[in-house]
């Protein structure tokens, strides 16, 4: 078909569209259409195009406004310059038939702009409805029109997808999110966006650029977030990074002209090369997952691209420009610009994708039992780093977003929300099975001390995103599960065994003296079930049993695809064994109270339900990457 329409433009004659649109490989000839709408004048009311008014233009630039302001710098679907152009076009409420994908584009960037100010703090409870009414109106236009934009590819109905979608991963309808994305990728290489364009005027390019860059992302965080099958081959690509673009934020009062232009683009260039970077590494990962095994990740040929994406990832962090380099020791003024504020945002973002990057790498050589747990040499300073110690310290630097209390909270009022929200408890899991695998020791504190402060933000993001209430729900059971192992381990009997031999209580035969008692590792009343079946000391065991058996204990309290159980079932589990551990270690005739009583009720009642926990057919959704699958078994 392509050889074909090459002839025809040759000899500048359209093809006729009625006798080839039944044809794969047939584009519309978007071109012809709007010279012949042009010619005959067919100036609509955009509500007989769209079949619904859109707000008046002083609405339309205020909520473009909250766009930018809060979407636009995580999410670079749009173009501004060209978006600006075509905005010009319609603003006055009037617009051609042939622009309807950009009035489209319009409503679904408005209705995301307009569910972010509902969520303002500082406007009264009546406007905040008004807000959420209008944007679920505006969004409930675009998914009407869903269909009809997938048999038109273009740059514009991959832009649509890709904000549409972005939005419902976020807000409690991912299964759906994830479908639109196949469909995106799809859309996006029938326009040829993966392609390096060979004519076009530079606006055109790098909208092209823009676009495709943005959907390649959506993949590999959709892979990385839900265990999903990567959706885009690297080698199937060749278009190049986009260019650094300022581009103006502002439209009520756009001042360009006085220097209110933002590069945001620097932002999505880096966060391509994070991404690409870990792409083999991740390939290893999501196709272990498809063939059913996990030998693939116990190998050499999986630890050294582990190893070598490893290296990559620490030297492109430490080659950050300095507005994208994340300062934890430092936190932002309240009263910062538009660029500062953005580019802060931008680099918390790039450190939360970085960190969890890391922990998905060498989630596999946590979960081995003959755990080789290599030693990877980072670039500076030059000393060995275990597989264990990287995913640690990837789960610290994502907690310590808690100390920043000015950028959590700008990132709570954005588009960041859930992925911060999701970033959170990936790092909560990681330190509560550390905390779990050696419960009284120095390390564990930290963890307790951390997860507490996960926790009481997740209960706050659990307001504006279903993802946080979900992982709200989950983290209570987990910090059940460690003041369960805490408590075995401080009030159950000291062993006095040896490796050999069977454990005895203080109460058997001779009592141990003060000397040895005292000379005891903190854990030696902890017990577990060798292999023969015998009760062996947890200490004698080396810590990546510990960690594995951790891990499977998380399985106890994270819902996975292959079980019955509901979100319900796990909240009032939550609520059943918090309970259970006071009294259990406690005793009922104790009259101590915890210093701070938490509503277990609280953020884990919900009155609606959310797609995304469990998938009937064996996928556990966002709890994937704690199945024990990456053991090699239960797939």
């Amino acid at each position: 078909m392509g050889i074909a329409q090459k002839i025809f433009e040759l000899g500048r004659q359209p093809i006729d569209e009625q006798a080839t649109s039944a044809i794969p490989g047939y584009r519309a000839s978007t071109s012809f259409v709007k010279r012949r709408t042009a010619t005959v004048g067919q100036h609509l009311p955009v509500s007989s195009i769209l079949g619904k008014q859109l707000p008046s233009k002083e609405v339309v630039y205020s909520l473009l406004e909250d766009y930018f302001d809060a979407i636009h710098w995580f999410s670079l679907a749009i173009y501004e310059p060209t978006f600006r152009k075509k905005l010009h076009t319609v603003v006055d409420g009037f617009a051609y038939p042939s622009q309807k994908p950009f009035l489209l584009l319009l409503a679904v960037v408005l209705g995301m702009g307009a569910w972010y100010r509902s969520q303002r703090r500082d406007s009264d409870m009546t406007e905040n409805s008004a807000w959420r009414e209008l944007s679920a109106e505006l969004l409930n236009l675009v998914e009407s029109h869903i269909v009809e934009l997938m048999d038109q590819p273009s740059v514009t109905a991959a832009q649509i997808c890709i904000l549409f979608g972005s939005y419902h991963v976020y807000h409690g309808r991912p299964n759906f999110s994830f479908s639109l994305l196949g469909a995106t990728i799809k859309i996006s290489q029938a326009a040829g966006l993966h392609r390096e364009p060979s004519r076009g005027d530079f606006e055109d390019v790098e909208e092209r650029k823009r676009v495709w860059w943005t959907i390649y992302t959506w993949d590999r965080f959709a892979s990385i977030t839900y265990g999903r099958p990567l959706g885009i081959n690297d080698k199937d690509c060749n278009i190049s990074m986009p260019n650094d673009i300022l581009e103006n934020p502002y439209f009520v009062a756009p001042r360009s002209d006085h220097g209110y232009t933002i590069c945001y683009s620097t932002y999505q260039r880096e966060l391509n090369r994070l991404y690409l970077m870990a792409s083999t590494a991740l390939e290893a990962v999501f196709g272990s997952r498809t063939s059913g095994s996990s030998e693939k990740l116990a190998g050499d040929a999986y630890l050294a691209l582990v190893k070598e994406a490893t290296q990559n990832l620490q030297k492109w962090r430490n080659e950050l420009p300095d507005h994208l380099f994340l300062d934890l020791e430092k936190d932002i003024r309240s009263d910062s610009g538009p660029s500062t504020t953005a580019h802060a945002l931008q680099s918390l973002s790039l450190q939360l994708t970085y960190d969890n990057i890391l922990i998905v790498l060498h989630r596999p050589f946590t979960g081995l039992p003959d755990q080789k747990d290599a030693a990877f040499e980072i670039p500076s300073p030059s000393a060995p780093v275990t597989s264990s110690v990287h995913w640690w310290n990837a789960a610290l630097r994502t907690s310590r977003v808690i100390e920043l209390p000015v950028l959590a909270q700008l990132a709570t009022n954005s588009h960041l929300v859930a992925f911060l929200a999701i970033n959170l408890f990936n790092a909560a899991i990681v330190l509560a099975v550390i905390a779990l695998s050696d419960p009284l020791s120095d390390t564990a504190q930290i963890a307790k001390r951390t997860i507490t402060r996960i926790l009481r933000l997740q209960d706050l993001l659990g307001k504006r995103s279903a993802l946080s209430k979900q992982s709200t729900t989950v983290l209570k059971n987990v910090v059940t599960l460690i003041l369960r192992r805490e408590s075995e381990a401080i009030l159950a009997p000291i062993t006095g065994s040896t490796q050999d031999e069977r454990p005895r209580s203080m109460s058997d035969a001779v009592p141990m003296s003060v000397e040895d008692t005292l000379r005891l590792p903190l854990d030696a009343s902890l017990e577990t079930l060798n292999e023969q079946g015998r009760h062996q000391p947890w200490q004698y065991y080396s810590r990546a049993f510990r960690l594995n058996e951790s891990l499977a204990s998380v399985q106890d309290v994270v819902p996975f695809g292959n079980n019955d159980q509901s979100l319900d079932w796990y909240v009032n589990k939550a609520i059943h064994q918090s309970q259970d551990v006071v009294r259990e270690s406690i005793g009922e005739d104790d009259q101590w109270q915890p210093s701070a009583q938490h509503d277990w009720n609280g953020a884990s009642s919900f009155g609606e339900t959310f797609e995304g926990v469990a998938d009937t057919n064996g996928e556990s959704g966002l709890y994937w990457l704690w199945d024990m699958s990456w053991n090699g078994t239960d797939f």
